[in-house]
């Protein structure tokens, strides 16, 4: 097997990762969502995305990880947790009335 095989099946397999990650996290946020919408408190939690972002900023410091990506990444990852937590909070409504 050339290196370049090698080096793209490491890449698939931490691709991977991310993803399983990524859906685990998703699910958290859709129990989040139940709560919150039991509880009834907010989607919106600025003070948590401004702790989230930080934090994932110091870590990325520490493993080489562009500041700048990472906010990017966050944001698209909380937007997607907005998303879901919407839906689970407030569901769309079915059918219109005319």
């Amino acid at each position: 097997m050339s290196d370049m095989q090698t080096f793209r099946q490491e890449i698939d397999s931490l691709d991977e990762e991310l993803i399983k990650a990524l859906a685990r996290r998703f699910e958290i946020v859709r129990q989040v969502a139940a709560y919150k919408s039991q509880a009834g408190v907010p989607v919106m939690q600025p003070d948590r995305i401004q702790q989230i972002k930080e934090r994932c900023t110091d870590l990325g410091s520490r493993y080489g990880v562009r500041p700048e990506f990472l906010h990017q990444l966050y944001d698209l990852i909380i937007e997607e947790s907005c998303v879901l937590e919407h839906e689970l909070v407030q569901p769309p409504e079915q059918g219109s009335r005319g």
